[in-house]
This record gives C-alpha cells, sequence and structure tokens, in this order.
C-alpha cells in the first residue's frame, strides 16, 4: 500500500494569504506576561503569527501582537501601563496570570468596552455576569466536577488530599463536598476523607509518613507542577510508590514531567490533561504551527510541543484563535477598527466595536488545542472542555478516558484490558501469602526441616494457591504468622495476625480459615469466597449405655420377679390342693372298664406346675382343670399371668427406649435452657464477633454468659477448644465453622456436630485495598468452584482412609445387642444343660434296674442301652420280659 501525504490546505493557499492580507488593516492585541520570554508569551507571538497566516482568516483578520511585561503584584503601574497601551487604540488584552492585577483590567476594560481575555484558573464564587470578559480556562466548578467524577469512577470511598494552597480547595470544592455528605472531614489521615496542606519547607516526609501510617491507599495530589516530582520522590522514600498505592494529581500540566525511574513503579499514577495529541484536529494544528515556525524562523520548535507544553500556552493560543475567529464572524479587521481611548476622559463611551466581539465569543465554538471551546454567555467562563484521563506506564502516560461535561466518563479501553494491564504490571513481582499453622489448612510436611521455601508445607491452602498461581501465572512466597486470624484493637483500630500483616502492607495475600466479616471487610479487601460454613456446636459424643448380660431382667424390679415366683410356686400347689379336694377332678382312667376299681387324678404337684409355668409363659399345656373350683383358680392365674407378661413386655420396651445413648443438647436453645454445660469459642475471632454483635437475644444472652466466665470458658484457637471438649465429655460445648468441626469429627470418633448452622459465611482471601491483582484471583476462584475442583481439593484434605474411618453409628432403633439379651441365651443353654443332667441320672437308674432285672453286669447293662441309644434311626423300642413277668402271664 502507498503512503498518502496529507498537506495542510494551510501551506497551499499560502501565498494567495499573503498578498491579501497585506490589504487588511491589522487590529493590536496586547499580551500582558510577568516576565520575558514566558512560554506563554511564545504561544501568544507564535497564535498571532498562525492566524496572520491562516488562509482561512487572513481575507479578513490581522492581528498585531504586543507584549507587555507587567508585575501582577503592582495594580498601579499595571493600570498605567494598560491605559498608555489604550492610547493607541487596542482590539483585546490577553491576560495577565494574577488575581489583584487582573480585577484592575478587568474593571478598566469594561470602562473601555474592551474585550479581556484570559487563560489562567481564576474563582467566579457566585458566577457574576462579566460583560467583557472570557477565560479559557476551564470553569472552575465544572472542572471540580471533573476531578469528582474520575475520583468516584475509580471507586474511592476514601481518599486523603494533600493540597498547596487554599486555591486548590476552591479547586476541589465539588469533590471535596461530594465526600463530606457522607464522611467527616479531617485533617489527618485516619479518617475516610483526610485534607492535609503540604508543608513549605519542601521536606514533606514527615507528613508522608503519617499518611503511610494512617493506611490510606488513595491519595490526590494537588501542587504546583515543578514540586510534582519532589512529592512523588519523597513518597518513594516513604514507601507510598507501591502496588496498593493510588495518586491522582489534578495538574493539567502533570504529563509534562519527566518521571523517569518512577515509571517503572508498580503504583497507579493517574493525571489529567486538556490536550490530546492523537486528536486529528491538533494533529493538524501542530502541523500548521511548524509551518509557521519554519516559515517565520521562529526558535520555538523545541518548546511548543503537544506532549510538553503547559496547558497556559496552550489556552493561550487557543484564545488568540477564539479572538480571531470572533473577529471574522463580525466583519473582520476591515470593518473593525481599534480606536484610541483615553482612561482619564471620563465621557469616553468606549470602543463601539468592543461588546459585539466580546459577545460572539461568547458564542463561538472552536476546536483548539485544547479540544472544543464553548463559554457560558454570561460569566465568560468556558464551560465545555474534555479532560484526558491518562496513566503512567513504563513507556509513558497511557490514555485511558475521557471526561466532558455533556457525556461524563468514557474509557478508552475494555474492562478487560484495564485488567490485563494491571496483572501485567505485576507479572515480575513474587506475592507475599500470609497464612498460619491450622490443619488442615497449613501444616508442616513430617520433614520440613529438610525442605526449603514453600516446599516445607502443605495442606488445603498450600495446593489452593498453587491452583491460582497456575491460573493467574504469578509466583508467591509463603510466610507465617501464629497469632490469630486477627484481632482489632479498639484503642487503636490496627489489627494484628494475618489481617494485620495485610492492612500493614507487609503481605499481598492472606489466606487461612480467615472468614469474611463486615469488620473485617472494613479493614481489608476480599476476593469471592472459596468456602461456605457457618457456626456450629461441637460437642462429644454420648455415653455408651453400660450394658448387662440379664437387662432383660430389669423391666421388673428383683422384688417382683421374687413376688412371682413365690406367685407361682404358691398357686400350684393351691391348684393341687384343690384338685384333690374336689371330687370333679378325680376320673376313671380306663373309659372302656364302665365301673373302675381306681380313680386317677391328672393334676399331681408336677402337672400343676408344669400348667402354671405354661400359662405364665403364654404358652400352654395338656393338662387343664376339670372342676370349677380349680378352673375359678386357673383363671385369676391366667388373669395375673396376663397383666405380668403385658407389663413386662411394655416395660422392657420403655426401657429399650430410654436405654438409647442420646445427646445431652440437640441444638443450641438447649445450652441456654441448663446450667451444667458450659460453652465457649475463640476470643477475639469471628465466632466471638458473631454473637458479639448479634440482635438476636438468645445469641446476646449467650454472648453475656460467655464474658462472665471469661477464660475458663473462651479459648485462644480452635486446638485447644477441641482438646477440651475431648477431656470434659458432655461437660463443655465448643462454637466453632463448621468446615473445622467437619474436618474434627471424622479424625476424632468421640466427636459430633450439634444442630444446625448458626449463621452462613465463607472463607476468603484478604488482600488490601486498591489490590490490582483482586479480580485476576477472584475470577480464578471462580473458574476453580465451576469445574468443581475446589469440591475435589476439600475432599482431599478432609476425607480419611477407611482404616481410620469411624464405625457407622447404630440407626435410631431399638436394636438389642447380644450383650444386652445374652442372659436369656445363658438361661437357655442352663436349662438345657439342666434337662441334659437329668436325662443322664434317669438314663444311668435304668441301666440298673435292667441290670438288677436281667441279671447283668452294670457295665453290659450300660452298653446295652447306649448302642440302643447311638442307633438314632430307630422310633420304637422293644419290652425286655423278666422272668416274673413271664411267669405271671403263664398263670393267667
Amino acid at each position: 500500500m502507498q503512503s498518502v501525504v496529507v498537506v495542510p490546505l494551510f501551506i497551499v493557499l499560502f501565498g494567495s494569504a499573503v498578498c491579501v492580507a497585506e490589504d487588511v488593516e491589522p487590529i493590536t492585541v496586547v499580551g500582558l506576561f510577568p516576565s520575558e520570554g514566558s512560554v506563554e508569551q511564545m504561544a501568544f507571538e507564535l497564535a498571532i503569527h498562525k492566524v496572520n497566516l491562516d488562509p482561512s482568516l487572513s481575507n479578513d483578520v490581522k492581528l498585531e501582537g504586543r507584549v507587555e511585561i507587567v508585575d501582577i503584584n503592582d495594580g498601579y503601574r499595571t493600570s498605567q501601563r494598560v491605559c498608555d497601551s489604550l492610547e493607541s487604540g487596542v482590539g483585546a488584552f490577553f491576560g495577565p496570570a494574577g488575581d489583584e492585577a487582573s480585577v484592575i483590567i478587568q474593571s478598566i476594560c469594561d470602562a473601555m468596552e474592551i474585550p479581556h481575555i484570559e487563560a489562567h484558573w481564576k474563582m467566579n464564587p457566585n458566577q457574576q455576569p462579566n460583560n467583557y470578559y472570557v477565560n479559557v480556562y476551564p470553569d472552575p466548578v465544572v472542572l471540580s466536577r471533573g476531578y469528582t467524577a474520575i475520583v468516584r469512577d475509580m471507586d474511592w470511598t476514601s481518599f486523603t488530599l494533600l493540597y498547596q494552597r487554599e486555591e486548590g480547595l476552591l479547586r476541589l470544592q465539588h469533590l471535596i463536598q461530594d465526600y463530606s455528605r457522607s464522611t467527616k472531614l479531617s485533617d489527618t489521615p485516619s479518617s475516610a476523607l483526610a485534607i492535609i496542606k503540604l508543608p513549605e519547607n519542601n521536606d514533606f516526609r514527615p507528613m508522608l509518613k503519617k499518611v503511610k501510617k494512617s493506611l490510606e491507599s488513595h491519595i490526590v495530589l494537588d501542587c504546583d507542577t515543578d514540586i510534582i516530582l519532589t512529592v512523588l520522590d519523597q513518597a518513594e522514600d516513604v514507601g507510598l510508590l507501591d502496588d496498593y498505592h493510588s495518586f491522582i494529581i489534578t495538574s493539567l500540566d502533570a504529563h509534562t514531567l519527566n518521571y523517569g525511574h518512577l515509571q517503572f513503579k508498580r503504583t497507579n499514577i493517574t493525571a489529567v490533561k486538556l490536550i490530546d495529541p492523537l486528536s486529528p484536529t491538533v494533529g493538524s494544528i501542530m502541523a500548521d504551527i511548524e509551518f509557521v515556525q519554519q516559515r517565520m524562523n521562529l526558535n520555538t520548535m523545541k518548546v511548543f510541543q503537544a506532549d510538553t507544553i503547559t496547558v497556559n500556552a496552550l489556552l493561550m493560543f487557543d484564545a488568540v484563535n477564539v479572538y480571531a475567529q470572533a473577529l471574522r464572524g463580525i466583519g473582520g479587521s476591515k470593518v473593525i477598527k481599534a480606536e484610541p481611548n483615553n482612561c482619564a476622559n471620563r465621557s469616553s463611551t468606549g470602543w463601539p466595536s468592543g461588546f459585539g466581539l466580546i459577545n460572539f465569543m461568547k458564542i463561538v465554538e472552536v476546536d483548539g488545542l485544547t479540544g472544543k471551546l464553548r463559554f457560558n454567555q454570561k460569566s465568560g467562563y468556558r464551560n465545555y472542555f474534555t479532560l484526558q484521563m491518562v496513566e503512567l506506564t513504563n513507556t509513558g502516560f497511557k490514555k485511558i478516558g475521557v471526561w466532558d461535561p455533556q457525556n461524563e466518563m468514557t474509557y478508552t479501553r475494555t474492562r478487560n484490558q484495564m485488567l490485563d494491564d494491571l496483572v501485567n504490571a505485576n507479572m515480575n513481582k513474587t506475592f507475599i501469602v500470609a497464612s498460619k499453622i491450622t490443619e488442615p489448612y497449613m501444616m508442616l510436611k513430617s520433614d520440613h526441616k529438610n525442605r526449603m521455601g514453600n516446599d516445607k508445607y502443605e495442606g488445603y491452602v498450600v495446593d489452593l494457591i498453587q491452583m491460582i498461581s497456575e491460573e493467574t501465572n504469578i509466583t508467591y512466597e509463603f510466610r507465617l504468622r501464629n497469632d490469630g486470624n486477627g484481632k482489632k484493637d479498639k484503642k487503636t483500630g490496627k489489627w494484628d495476625g494475618l489481617i494485620g500483616e495485610v492492612q500493614e502492607l507487609r503481605a499481598d495475600l492472606a489466606v487461612c480459615d480467615l472468614t469474611i466479616t463486615h469488620e473485617r471487610r472494613e479493614a481489608v479487601d476480599f476476593t469471592t469466597p472459596f468456602m461456605n460454613l457457618g457456626i456450629s456446636i461441637l460437642f462429644s459424643k454420648p455415653k455408651e449405655p453400660e450394658t448387662n448380660l440379664f437387662s432383660f431382667t430389669q423391666p421388673l424390679s428383683f422384688h417382683v420377679w421374687i413376688y412371682t415366683a413365690t406367685a407361682y410356686l404358691g398357686l400350684s400347689i393351691v391348684l393341687y390342693i384343690l384338685a384333690r379336694i374336689t371330687p370333679d377332678e378325680w376320673q376313671n382312667s380306663h373309659p372302656c372298664v364302665t365301673e373302675p376299681e381306681e380313680l386317677e387324678n391328672s393334676l399331681s404337684l408336677i402337672n400343676c406346675l408344669w400348667f402354671s409355668l405354661g400359662s405364665i409363659l403364654c404358652q400352654g399345656s395338656e393338662v387343664l382343670p376339670r372342676a370349677f373350683s380349680t378352673r375359678v383358680c386357673a383363671s385369676m392365674w391366667w388373669f395375673f399371668a396376663l397383666i405380668v407378661s403385658q407389663s413386662y413386655t411394655a416395660n422392657w420396651t420403655a426401657f429399650l427406649t430410654s436405654s438409647r445413648k442420646e445427646s445431652a443438647i440437640k441444638m443450641v436453645d438447649d445450652l441456654d435452657k441448663q446450667s451444667a454445660i458450659k460453652y465457649g469459642c475463640v476470643r477475639g475471632q469471628s465466632t466471638a464477633g458473631f454473637f458479639e454483635h448479634s440482635d438476636v437475644n438468645l445469641y446476646q444472652k449467650m454472648w453475656s454468659v460467655m464474658e462472665t466466665y471469661g477464660d475458663t470458658v473462651m479459648m485462644f484457637d480452635n486446638k485447644q477448644g477441641v482438646d477440651r471438649v475431648k477431656k470434659e465429655r458432655e461437660a463443655y460445648a465448643f462454637f466453632m465453622e463448621s468446615s473445622t468441626i467437619e474436618y474434627e469429627v471424622q479424625r476424632n470418633c468421640d466427636l459430633t456436630e450439634v444442630g444446625a448452622w448458626l449463621d452462613n459465611k465463607a472463607y476468603g482471601i484478604a488482600m488490601p485495598f486498591n489490590a490490582p491483582h483482586r479480580t485476576k484471583i477472584s475470577m480464578a476462584l471462580l473458574k476453580l468452584s465451576e469445574s468443581g475442583k475446589l469440591m475435589e481439593l476439600k475432599d482431599k484434605w478432609w476425607s480419611v482412609s477407611e482404616d481410620k474411618m469411624c464405625p457407622v453409628p447404630k440407626s435410631n432403633s431399638a436394636e438389642l445387642d447380644v450383650s444386652e439379651v445374652g442372659g436369656m441365651f445363658v438361661i437357655l443353654i442352663f436349662g438345657c444343660l439342666l434337662g441334659f443332667l437329668f436325662s443322664l441320672l434317669e438314663f444311668l437308674w435304668n441301666i440298673r434296674k435292667v441290670a438288677v432285672e436281667e441279671k447283668l453286669s452294670p457295665w453290659d447293662a450300660f452298653m446295652l442301652e447306649l448302642k440302643f441309644v447311638l442307633k438314632c434311626h430307630h422310633s420304637t423300642k422293644p419290652v425286655r420280659h423278666t422272668e416274673n413277668s413271664d411267669e405271671q402271664s403263664t398263670e393267667s
């Protein structure tokens, strides 16, 4: 692609313009300057030449510049010089930059109806009308609004204002008033809005040290341009030029300085200026200026450059240009003549063209080096301008946004670009990460003495920071602080622990079991939470109930068992006696014999005992009473057996239910309703703060109890609280974060979590306010959370191996263990053994009988009977007949 060379129309038409301009009578304009050879004077003279050579103006306008050097502090002599100039005819006065001289000159110009044009900051308290006055400098009230918009848009909730002169307070009055509506003004850097005057001896270090000590990270600097670098150099000496401090410099000439090594500092330094060198309008004007410099052989090429020229010089150049445009608008130099005037002539009516010319200047809109110029028609102050918001980088100032009264703030880069710039500024930095030894967040490896740096540590926090560093491409170094998460000193307002490390800017990050609270949020900033939790109660599991082998006997007392056994024996004997008394119980044993010789009673003592036992055990018996009296007795026994058996069943059910292991407390309310169990938390930490500042009556009451007991219930750390809960079983409850409780419960099988969460909070990573890496780290945490890596990381450090897991607890149903009902098996076995013993005795008695009757030896009789017993498949046994039985059968 071929390059295209753009030649300004100004140069093309230059030749013809010079010829025509010679026929135009020039109008004299006077520039009032405090010293010879100032930059403003050079800009004034250059603007005169540029107007006279401008082809678009030279046909109608031609100016003759005259420079007067005046003492701005000597009003009398200044007025004489102005009046002397009027005698030769003057079309306008430019300057000077002094309040006292300006007032006198304005008075003369009003009387002589001569336009008075200024290009410096000047306060117009009540926006009073000025008939013959125009000021191309931005209106102080509107400019102050611009500063307020910049500070507000940077999300500064507090700042310290360092000013050099009282006019600086006027320049920033809108900003001060805006912040003073919600904050208390102070002359010390400890409040949200502190206003401090710079000392006059140029030794700013003591004052800057106070600012650093106040921990305020936002500073607005309003001072002369020539001491800006001095202030910043001394700020660097006291440590204010670090990552977490930001400066806004109000001087519109701040960009003209050479910041040298300060450009490579990571401190955010923001300045404002009126000129945009990259603007096409500025580029065209600067090209014309360069041509004029070459054409007129003016030695101002090195001075008048867009990046280094002062704002007053730029405004002076624009002021002449505005005057020329207005002059052209009402007819030009061909129609208007600058007539002589005499200050001493009171009958003078002034310059007839002055009123029309100044009014046209107030309505004309001109694009100059400082942007579009528009004026308030009553006051003559410039009410429209564009503030270029620039940020200092290692390559110089970089434009980041613009502000104007109509469109307010507009950024020239996206938020992602701003974030990338902040992150890239910290690429070569090693972040200091403060933490503390707390399981499982930060722990020393078993062989940490043989390791160096970050390799000595392990835990949830170690892995979390490593994952974040991989996402954000940062390097880091751990530093331990073992005096807690942070406690605020109520007298000094300072914090210790991890919060103190971040607040004092000794650490870039602080991470552990650090809860995000409102009070901590006022001291430091926090990232997006990486773990959600709540306050809960750590308590010991209830003791296992003592088991009894014969626990099935406990539903009835020992005396009841004795009485029942006595009743059983007594009833059996009574039934036996009644059965012998009543005739209805004596029955024929041989139904086939109609007239038996003997009657039989089935209710023998053994049978009565068997009948009574079967009844009370809800079984049955083949022996039943027949007589009315025995049946009445049996009925009463059945009724008794029914009541006893049902009472036993009900009592045993209640006994099993009451013997379940239950915790002494089930919720936080239970702690308040009793006095046997003491409770506490870690002193000075977030859990204690929850109770102390809670509006709930229950929690306020519990906090009062904890304060009353003091050190007897309040712990210094979580480990001490856990140890006390384990030691004082069911006598002490400890309030702690649920995440830590979950970790402890999985490793201590005698601990448990009681009740629901009392609140809902989160752990976050603390960092100083205005930290450039906050957003990037928060985004990394969100990404890790969405990918599930944070949950995996928690499972890694919270879970335990299967061999170390606590046994699964029993269900809540009243299950019986062998240790509780083993007595029944003992009785069963004992009964079987007793039956076997009686069976053996009967067996031996039968052997003796067989040996006698069959005339065998006891051993032969034993072997004979044993062989038959071992033949398990036989279900019949032959009857052995003795000799006596045979003889009896023969005789019969």
